[in-house]
């Protein structure tokens, strides 16, 4: 395709694709390619640099680009004509997204003093090498918040390109060499420091926000592996501390009072007013969480939190008997939110009709917020009047029976407004954190039924993610697609685990190892013992990605590592325990520098170190 070929030229090239992302915008003017070599071969045979445009289905700020931009007729015009436009799903293609917003917050930290990222994720490319010459992310159609409009900045990168070229390679090499001391980081050898575990545990404890739980400011964020460290590692204080923020969260409008299950994060510190994407994997990381934590305590509440949330998952993030889905948009009709809110005229209304007295109406009003002020307002559309995002007073509202009747009748009414908008990827990993989900807190809470669901959709990876070609990260409509990364196998591997001990069947190991056998073959690096996140051969990506930060998922090597400790620690298999002892070592380093940005690694350190000691310096 060449500039002059009309709009939606390059729409082909995205229905092919198995991205609900891709998908959305197929119909745009703009020329995209799917993330593919032939795309910078055209941008070289064309002379101009690649843009690259990384997002995903249920973003928000992606889909306001998108109407902004990526579906102006003037603004497409220009992409076409001095740009190779690539779309990239961050969720199909984790390894291309972390290279990118690598180079995002190098290149924001350099020109604005201060690391930045996030999706939209906007890169443009020497087209010979494919490092990148600048970074950022969403951009406005007009100028705004200091940041120059879109076609401003195609204009003037268009032209840079054309007038100082030499001067944008040299800073693409320079973006690029930082990048790759990043993501592909080689320390060499070094023993863990024991009592590491403690020590960052302590450190976030500091963190801890003690009016409304949690750790830090607003936005706040659910950090479930700040959780689990501070739980294995923080002695009695911890278990407190953990408790108090599973409570506090669940109380406020970051736990969807009305269908179960957890939005994205919080705007505020106080857990009342969410970003209201629900994602598999924030669900899949908090549902054990509750359920032990509930087991352990006893509280009633934490019980039924982990009942609502596993609950939502069933029924609105699941193929039938089957995997899940990857998450529900935080838009709808392009209003944020629209999806979620209340007015008390409309709760009042739907509550009558359900047979709720008024008296009881006037309680549950009480109990949720209603009674108070508006606390949610679109910030795309500040002229609509303000409305209602439901919290809960407190534990014993939450388990009353009238309460929760009432919130069934909501919820009934709520079904019958315009959904969000669901991505209906099917992902290797998340779906591992889930299953692993189910069948952890079925074990937890004696809850069969879970633990059956778990083994269903286990059963139904292993059957349509499995190919000829080996394992896939991605399946959509029918088939899978996009080989498997480090974090998938991981993922997968330790559900398995966690299914054999919940069920006692010992087939759920020997899947288990045989998943362990592929990861190693695929990403580990025999002779300096790291492990990279996605397999080899991709020459149009400047890097192979090796993360070692935990971030809303645990990094692909933090879940060898722990698929590694289960399988090393009940079994005489030196070679297992050989390859645990050398990975640890290798990211010792990094441990020893930033253990807050490892912290899942970190709160496995302890039960390493019953396992191959060696691996640790006990000098104090």
């Amino acid at each position: 395709m060449t500039s002059s070929e009309s709009p939606r030229a390059g729409g082909y090239r995205l229905d092919a694709t198995q991205s609900p992302y891709l998908l959305q915008h197929a119909g745009n003017p703009v020329a995209w390619w799917p993330w593919c070599a032939e795309a910078f071969a055209q941008a070289r045979v064309r002379d101009v640099p690649v843009f690259v445009s990384i997002g995903y289905a249920t973003c928000h700020w992606c889909h306001v680009m998108e109407r902004e931009s990526f579906a102006n007729d003037e603004c497409a015009a220009a992409m076409n004509a001095a740009f190779v436009s690539i779309k990239v799903d961050r969720e199909q293609r984790p390894d291309v997204d972390d290279a990118f917003m690598s180079a995002c917050q190098i290149y924001t930290q350099a020109a604005e003093g201060r690391a930045s990222g996030g999706w939209p994720l906007s890169a443009f490319l020497d087209p010979e090498s494919g490092f990148p010459f600048f970074v950022g992310t969403y951009f406005p159609p007009e100028p705004a918040w200091g940041r120059p409009s879109f076609m401003q900045l195609l204009a003037g990168l268009s032209s840079a390109w054309q007038s100082r070229r030499p001067a944008l390679v040299e800073q693409s090499k320079r973006i690029a060499s930082a990048v790759v001391d990043g993501v592909a980081v080689d320390h060499p050898p070094k023993k863990v420091r024991w009592g590491c575990a403690e020590r960052t545990a302590t450190q976030l404890m500091r963190l801890f926000d003690e009016a409304h739980g949690g750790f830090g400011d607003a936005p706040k964020f659910p950090q479930p592996s700040y959780l689990a460290l501070v739980r294995d590692a923080g002695a009695d204080a911890g278990a407190t501390i953990v408790h108090t923020t599973l409570t506090k969260m669940a109380l406020g409008g970051v736990f969807d009072q009305v269908a179960g299950g957890f939005h994205r994060y919080s705007v505020d510190a106080a857990w009342q007013v969410p970003h209201f994407e629900k994602m598999l994997y924030d669900n899949a990381l908090l549902a054990p969480l509750y359920a032990e934590c509930a087991q352990q305590s006893g509280d009633a509440f934490l019980r039924q939190v982990c009942q609502r949330t596993l609950a939502f998952v069933d029924r609105e993030l699941s193929l039938p008997h089957g995997g899940f889905y990857c998450a529900l948009d935080a838009d709808v009709n392009h209003r944020e939110g629209a999806g979620h809110v209340w007015t008390p005229r409309e709760v009042t209304e739907t509550l009558s009709k359900a047979g709720v007295s008024s008296a009881q109406i006037e309680e549950f009003s009480c109990a949720t917020g209603l009674n108070g002020d508006a606390n949610f307002r679109d910030p795309h559309h500040g002229h609509e009047p303000p409305t209602w995002v439901l919290q809960m007073r407190s534990a014993q509202d939450a388990l009353d029976p009238m309460i929760c009747a009432a919130l069934k009748a909501l919820h009934e009414r709520r079904a019958r407004r315009t959904q969000p908008l669901r991505d209906e990827k099917v992902l290797l990993g998340w779906n591992g954190l889930m299953i692993e989900a189910f069948a952890s807190a079925g074990g937890a809470l004696n809850n069969a039924a879970w633990i059956t669901r778990a083994s269903d959709a286990a059963e139904w990876v292993f059957k349509n993610m499995q190919t000829s070609t080996g394992w896939q990260r991605c399946w959509y409509a029918g088939s899978a697609s996009t080989s498997a990364a480090l974090e998938d196998l991981a993922a997968l591997g330790n559900s398995c685990i966690t299914l054999a001990r919940v069920t006692a069947d010992n087939r759920w190991i020997e899947r288990a190892t045989a998943l362990f056998r592929s990861a190693r073959l695929e990403f580990f690096d025999e002779q300096r013992a790291r492990w990279h996140d996605s397999v080899a051969g991709d020459t149009t990506l400047f890097v192979r990605p090796r993360s070692l930060h935990d971030g809303a998922t645990p990094s692909g090597t933090t879940g060898i590592v722990r698929l590694m400790l289960a399988l090393s620690g009940g079994a005489d298999d030196a070679s297992v325990r050989g390859d645990l002892a050398r990975s640890v070592e290798a990211m010792g380093q990094s441990i020893a520098v930033q253990p807050l940005a490892m912290t899942a690694m970190v709160s496995l350190l302890n039960r390493v170190r019953v396992v191959v000691p060696s691996a640790f310096d006990e000098s104090d």
